[in-house]
């Protein structure tokens, strides 16, 4: 086979060989690397067998580096993160530090919540911690359901307001 014949059949079938290893991978980057490596084999083949189909040989080619990239893969150790929880070397019990920093965070959300009006803290309460409807929340305080998702929206954006100026000042 000679090189002017190689680069006619990449320029005719690489875009398509490429698709099919993509599709196949999942990876067009690792597509585009094999896919070299069936016209690299191509060229080494090059006067030491006749080929009569082509795109059949280079298709050939191309899934037996797919599987061999597959067993390769199978073969290797599986990878495991760093951020994986059982390579977690730490005590699972909270450090005095955190626990302080909960209680303080703790009584900075309590502050703010009791600095609400009545009808907000409640409104906020019964929707994120008791998981109540706006409908059940706008009975309970006589309001309609609309009026009571005003009151939760109302609330939470004074506490992110709250807290972003308790948060700057200390």
């Amino acid at each position: 086979m000679q090189a002017p014949h190689v680069e006619a059949l990449y320029r005719q079938h690489a875009d398509e060989l490429r698709q099919y290893i993509a599709r196949q991978l999942g990876c067009r980057q690792l597509a585009e690397d094999l896919c070299q490596d069936v016209f690299v084999r191509l060229q080494s083949q090059q006067g030491l067998i006749a080929i009569h189909e082509p795109r059949a040989w280079l298709y050939r080619v191309a899934r037996h580096l797919v599987i061999d990239h597959r067993r390769r893969e199978g073969a290797r150790p599986a990878c495991i993160g760093l951020d994986d929880p059982a390579l977690c070397l730490a005590c699972p019990r909270a450090t005095p530090e955190h626990v302080s920093d909960a209680r303080q965070s703790l009584e900075r959300i309590r502050s703010l919540l009791m600095q609400l009006p009545e009808h907000l803290r409640n409104a906020l309460l019964w929707h994120r911690i008791d998981g109540l409807a706006q409908r059940v929340i706008g009975q309970r305080l006589g309001v309609s359901e609309s009026m009571a998702g005003r009151y939760i929206r109302q609330a939470e954006e004074s506490l992110l307001a709250r807290h972003a100026i308790t948060g700057a000042n200390g």
